[in-house]
């Protein structure tokens, strides 16, 4: 008699690496994906910063942004615009407003639909006076390791 095939023992040690393997890479994974959300967020809020800027140097004596319509060359991704001031994106709200075209970014997923915890303010004002930056970042407590990282890509430190 021919009995083709794998005992019970070598299908359970398979069984237990599959699942070792998983453990490891598991967390990895979440990092990954954690990081590239994390991205979407600072692109999106670089291009509002950045059509701020725009409008600024047309406008060179308004301060803030205040409307949606003051920023209408903005390509975002992604959402759409809730009110003129609130653009939201399954995972965060952008909110204009902020003076020099300071853009929070809040995190839908852990905070509702709430605005009460922030993950960034971005600002880059349009003209420098003595003692001043020109750009700005500020990162939340939310991930705040991930958050300053992307703070210093938009910063370019």
């Amino acid at each position: 008699m021919n009995n083709q095939g794998f005992t019970l023992i070598e299908l359970l040690i398979v069984v237990l690496i599959i699942g070792i393997l998983s453990a490891i890479a598991l967390p990895q994974y979440e990092s990954a994906v954690e990081k590239s959300r994390m991205s979407e967020a600072m692109i999106n809020a670089k291009a509002i910063v950045d059509a701020s800027q725009r409008y600024f140097q047309a406008n060179p004596s308004d301060t803030t942004i205040t409307n949606k319509n003051q920023i209408a060359d903005v390509d975002l991704r992604g959402g759409s615009w809730k009110t003129n001031t609130l653009y939201r994106t399954d995972l965060f709200i952008y909110q204009l407003g902020g003076a020099n075209g300071r853009v929070d970014v809040y995190r839908t997923d852990t905070a509702g639909n709430s605005t009460s915890s922030y993950i960034y303010h971005l600002w880059q004002k349009p003209e420098m006076s003595e003692g001043e930056t020109l750009k700005g970042c500020t990162a939340g407590q939310e991930d705040a390791e991930m958050g300053e990282q992307m703070c210093k890509f938009f910063l370019g430190v």
